[in-house]
C-alpha cells in the first residue's frame, strides 16, 4: 500500500471527526508554487456545508496583521510616526495622562487595585508590538479586578472601541502583554484621515488594491461574506468530540477594532500575506516591509526592563502560544507578528514573521525561503492540538514542495 499523502491526512482528519474542515493557502516569491484546496465542511451542525475556496472565516487576531499594515501605510504618508508619544495623544487623548493598574490580595481573598500615573507616553511602535503597557482583561488578573471593583465584566473580543478604554498594567516601553493596541492603532487610522472608518480606509488602502472581495469587518453590511461564513466548533475536553460553538464577535458589529474583528476568505487574505512577501509595493515600501521584519524588543539594561525578557517569560508561564509546539527557544517580535530567531527543520526559517488567530488559524511570511501560507480552521479551543498538528504537517508540505521547485 503507497503511504499516504499530505492530502489523505487531510481528509482522514475530516472523515475522523478531528476537524470539520480547514482551508489551506500557500505561495512562494516567484509564483511557481501556488497552493489551495478547501478541506471538510464549515462545521459540525446538521445544515454546515461543504467548505469552498469562497468560504469566509472569522480571522480573530490574523486581523492584527491588516491593521498594520494600514497604520504603517498612514506613517509613510506622514500622518503620524512610529516614535512619537505626541502623535498618539493627539489621536488617542483616551491616553493622553493614561495611569497604571496595580493589584494586591487584601484581607478575606479580597483583591484591591491601585491607579498611579505613568511616566512614559505611548508611541505607535509600543502599540504595534505589545510594549505599550496595555493588556487584554482575561489575561490580567490586575486589570480584570479594576473591572471587577467597577462592576464592570471582563472585556473579550469586543467591537464597542469605547469599552478597551483601561488602565495601563507597566510603564509603556518597559514590559511586554498582549494587548488591544492593534484595536487603538486602528482608531489612530480612523481619526487621522478625518475619521473615515476604518472598513473604508482597508477597501481603498488594502484590500482594493489587492482584489480583497471577500473581507469586511462587518458582515451587517456584507451579506455576501456572512452567508458563506464557517461556524465555530468547540473540542469537548472530556471526549475530543467536536459540537457546535456560538459565535464570539457581536453582530452587527458597532466599530471594527484592528485587533481580531475581521473576516475574510483565505485567498483573499494570502494576497496581504503575499503582497509582504514579495514586497511588491502594493501596500507598502520596501524600508517599511524591511522594518517589520526587524526584532523590536530590547534585553534588559540597568535602567530599563527588558520587553524581550518579560515576553520570554510569557511563553515560559504557558499563557502565551506562537501556534508552534514545541515552541520555540529563540523567537521575539517584528512589526505585525513574532519574529523567529532560529531555524526549524522542515519548517520555516530564521527570520520569519508570523502569527495565528483564537480559533485555530496561522499564518507565516518567510522571506529566506521565499514561502508564505494561511491555515484557516475555526475550532475552539485555542491552542487546540489537533489543529497545531495539522497546520505543522500543512507547513512541512509547502517546504517539501518549495524545495522540490529549486
Amino acid at each position: 500500500m503507497a503511504p499516504s499523502t499530505f492530502e489523505d491526512d487531510f481528509q482522514a482528519a475530516v472523515e475522523n471527526k478531528v476537524i470539520p474542515g480547514a482551508v489551506l493557502v500557500a505561495t512562494n516569491t516567484s509564483g511557481t508554487l501556488n497552493y489551495a484546496k478547501a478541506f471538510g465542511s464549515t462545521g459540525v451542525s446538521p445544515d454546515a456545508q461543504p467548505l469552498t475556496l469562497d468560504s469566509t472565516f472569522w480571522l480573530a487576531s490574523c486581523t492584527k496583521l491588516m491593521a498594520t499594515v494600514a497604520a504603517l501605510q498612514c506613517v509613510e504618508r506622514g500622518l503620524f510616526s512610529l516614535d512619537s508619544p505626541e502623535d498618539v495623544a493627539r489621536l488617542l487623548p483616551e491616553f493622553k495622562t493614561p495611569d497604571i493598574v496595580t493589584s494586591e490580595l487584601a484581607e478575606h481573598g479580597r483583591t484591591t487595585t491601585k491607579l498611579h500615573p505613568a511616566k512614559n507616553g505611548i508611541t505607535l511602535r509600543q502599540l504595534l508590538t505589545h510594549t505599550c503597557g496595555m493588556a487584554n482583561d482575561f489575561g490580567n488578573p490586575a486589570l480584570l479586578a479594576w473591572r471587577h471593583s467597577r462592576g464592570e465584566e471582563g472585556c473579550h473580543f469586543e467591537v464597542d472601541i469605547s469599552k478597551l478604554q483601561a488602565p495601563l498594567v507597566f510603564e509603556p516601553g518597559e514590559g511586554w502583554d498582549y494587548s488591544t493596541g492593534l484595536d487603538w492603532a486602528g482608531q489612530m487610522v480612523e481619526r487621522a484621515n478625518g475619521g473615515i472608518l476604518l472598513e473604508t480606509y482597508m477597501q481603498e488602502n488594502v484590500w482594493g488594491p489587492l482584489g480583497m472581495r471577500s473581507t469586511t469587518f462587518h458582515l451587517e453590511r456584507n451579506e455576501s461574506v456572512r452567508t458563506r461564513l464557517a461556524g465555530l466548533s468547540e473540542r469537548v475536553p472530556e471526549t475530543g468530540l467536536l459540537v457546535p460553538a456560538p459565535a464570539i464577535m457581536a453582530d452587527p458589529a458597532r466599530d471594527a477594532t484592528g485587533g481580531a474583528g475581521a473576516y475574510a476568505s483565505a485567498p483573499d487574505y494570502l494576497q496581504v500575506l503575499t503582497s509582504i512577501l514579495r514586497d511588491d509595493g502594493t501596500l507598502l515600501k520596501s524600508a517599511t516591509v524591511a522594518e517589520m521584519f526587524t526584532q523590536q524588543l530590547q534585553t534588559t539594561t540597568d535602567a530599563i526592563p527588558g520587553s524581550q525578557d518579560a515576553w520570554m517569560d510569557k511563553l515560559r508561564s504557558g499563557n502565551i502560544s506562537v501556534g508552534i509546539d514545541p515552541t520555540p527557544a529563540d523567537i521575539t517580535w517584528g512589526i505585525g507578528g513574532t519574529l523567529l530567531l532560529e531555524d526549524l527543520d522542515g519548517r520555516r526559517q530564521k527570520g520569519t514573521l508570523a502569527w495565528w488567530g483564537y480559533p485555530n488559524l496561522f499564518w507565516w511570511i518567510d522571506r529566506k525561503a521565499g514561502v508564505t501560507g494561511f491555515y484557516a480552521g475555526q475550532v475552539l479551543p485555542a491552542r487546540d492540538a489537533k489543529s497545531m498538528e495539522l497546520f505543522a504537517r500543512f507547513e512541512k508540505e509547502i517546504y517539501q514542495r518549495a524545495k522540490a521547485l529549486k
